[in-house]
């Protein structure tokens, strides 16, 4: 396992420092052969430039931000950012930079060695691009030319299919996501919420402009909640005025910082822009400063209007943490793929496992068996776990609760009218009660009409749903309808079982036959009830006597039982005999 160097204190580092180290080593355990790692913050001095083994790198669009830790113009802030480069090691770069950034990197690029490449080099790749199927903002065009080049570079010879990338939904949480509040607006809101964290004044141009063609409906309002780190260098006022409009809603909250994270900007100071901006007070949210209180404001103000929670990522953190808060990509639930397994496959046929690597190794093994690739019921999951069941179009959902609301009035109706009729029976002859019969009668047949179109109208929708109409024939029939009689009854056991000669009565004579076989029964019981009081008073010694006089008296009852019944059977026969004679 991997160590801290000699004199190093672990104390020192921070929680994202020790977070990298994590990762990088569980890439190598997991035997990744390629990795995007995004920087934290900068370049040069974050913790993952750590890195040694590069293959290309990536700078896309630069603007102010985090000034107090990378400079207080966008050429010093640029210089940071060039620090990820390496000597032989190609950069692919955002042309649409502004060209003293673009200066600044390619000096930086000469001086190390390397060179880079504009983004404008790969415009090639996304001619085949479905510009009616996928609308892509500016800055996400570029992302995806830098992001296509630097695969070409790694993958010369594999083909890149940008329509089939953007129908996977490539966004990271947080980005242009839709999430459902269902649960945490009480069950009020059912449409998603946009969740976008632009905390930055490059990210909230994008976004409104996102918002402008995509999201508002011509002046329609939107209901913002905001939250942003607090920063001296931070330009609350543009990031603001940029996003929310006059007649929009607004609420700025404040998200719990961890240790070692930024504090959060006070909810006062965001309601103070607001007020510059919106017509009146009532737009302004004026609440309990937590994320959670914010969004269920913004729900209610909106209705079923556009709500967008942007700011901060610690702010989106707190907010996914949430009760009843769905995202709609979940985080942690993807398993790991097989190379680790074939890595160790190949590491055990050379020399034996050290017992970390064999317990790892059942690990990956364990997730194989799992994994979705193997399962033609998993594949189409994309998540993995367990298989859901076929989606139901929102039109036969819709027939189905129409159909089900119609079988309810029609039941109700139908109940309705039987108990009316009921009363109509039991109605006497006078002329009041004439007088109200007739007002019954006349509430009866309104009450059959409404019967009538409820049963009508669910028939209609339950012929959309099947495609036929269901026919009495075809439903499921009884035994009788089937075989033209009724099941056949069990025979009845016979009271002495023991006796294999004996057969069952006939029906004629059960009644007869069951009294005089319940008499012989009776016989029986009560030779064994003696033989109990018997035993019961006599000694240690009489006792041998008496089971053996209580065996002896049960079999002479059991015979005269057995006497009785062939007795009443022969009776039987020669009975049945002589009716059979002419």
């Amino acid at each position: 396992g991997w160590r801290f160097a000699a004199g190093e204190d672990p104390g020192s580092l921070t929680p994202f420092e020790l977070e990298t180290a994590a990762a990088f080593r569980i890439f190598e355990k997991m035997n990744v052969s390629y990795g995007v790692v995004e920087v934290g913050m900068g370049g040069a001095t974050d913790a993952t430039n750590i890195m040694r083994q590069k293959s290309v790198t990536v700078i896309t669009k630069i603007d102010l931000d985090h000034q107090e830790y990378l400079g207080n113009t966008i050429e010093e802030i640029a210089k940071v950012k060039a620090g990820i480069m390496r000597p032989g090691v190609p950069c692919i770069v955002d042309h649409s930079n502004p060209s003293s950034v673009l200066k600044v990197l390619r000096q930086h690029a000469s001086n190390i060695g390397t060179q880079i490449r504009p983004s404008w080099k790969g415009e090639s790749l996304l001619a085949g691009l479905d510009t009616e199927r996928f609308k892509l903002e500016d800055y996400e065009r570029q992302n995806l030319l830098c992001a296509t080049l630097a695969f070409q570079h790694l993958f010369p010879n594999l083909e890149i299919d940008v329509n089939k990338l953007l129908a996977m939904e490539p966004l990271p949480s947080g980005r242009k996501e839709s999430v459902k509040v269902l649960g945490l607006t009480g069950g009020t809101r059912e449409k998603p919420i946009l969740v976008d964290g632009a905390h930055n004044l490059l990210g909230a141009e994008a976004l409104a402009s996102y918002v402008q063609h995509q999201v508002r409906q011509g002046d329609e309002p939107v209901s913002w909640v905001m939250g942003l780190s607090d920063s001296k260098s931070k330009p609350f006022a543009k990031v603001i005025s940029t996003l929310v409009q006059p007649q929009d809603n607004f609420a700025f909250v404040e998200y719990a910082p961890a240790p070692n994270e930024p504090p959060p900007a006070p909810a006062e100071l965001g309601r103070e822009i607001g007020r510059s901006i919106v017509r009146h007070e009532s737009q302004l949210y004026n609440g309990d400063p937590r994320v959670g209180a914010g969004v269920q404001w913004a729900c209610d103000k909106a209705g079923d209007g556009p709500v967008i929670l942007t700011g901060s990522l610690y702010l989106i953190r707190n907010f996914y943490k949430l009760d009843g808060v769905e995202p709609k990509r979940k985080l942690k639930t993807r398993r790991p793929g097989p190379s680790q397994l074939w890595w160790y496959i190949q590491q055990s046929q050379q020399r034996t496992l050290t017992p970390e690597e064999a317990r790892e190794f059942k690990r990956a093994r364990r997730h194989w068996y799992l994994s979705p690739a193997r399962n033609s019921t998993f594949r189409a999951l994309r998540y993995g776990g367990p298989p859901k069941s076929a989606g139901v179009p929102e039109r036969i959902r819709a027939l189905q609760r129409q159909a089900d609301f119609h079988k309810k009035q029609a039941d109700g109706y139908r109940s309705a009218i039987a108990s009316m009729e009921k009363d109509l029976a039991a109605e006497s002859e006078d002329a009041a009660a004439a007088t109200d019969k007739s007002d019954l009668q006349a509430s009866m047949e309104t009450l059959k009409r409404h019967h009538e179109e409820h049963l009508s109208a669910y028939n209609s929708a339950m012929f959309k749903i099947r495609g036929y109409v269901p026919l009495p024939e075809n439903k499921m029939m009884s035994y009788e309808q089937v075989f033209g009689r009724p099941p056949k009854p069990k025979v009845p056991q016979f009271p002495f079982p023991e006796d294999d000669a004996t057969a069952p009565a006939t029906a004629e004579d059960d009644a007869p036959v069951s009294r005089d076989a319940t008499t012989a029964s009776q016989s029986v019981q009560a030779a064994r009830g003696e033989d109990k009081r018997a035993e019961s008073q006599s000694s240690r010694f009489g006792k041998r006597a008496s089971r053996r006089e209580g065996t002896s008296s049960k079999e002479t009852a059991a015979t005269e039982a057995r006497d009785l019944v062939d007795k009443l059977t022969r009776g039987r026969v020669v009975s049945e005999a002589e009716s059979s004679k002419p």
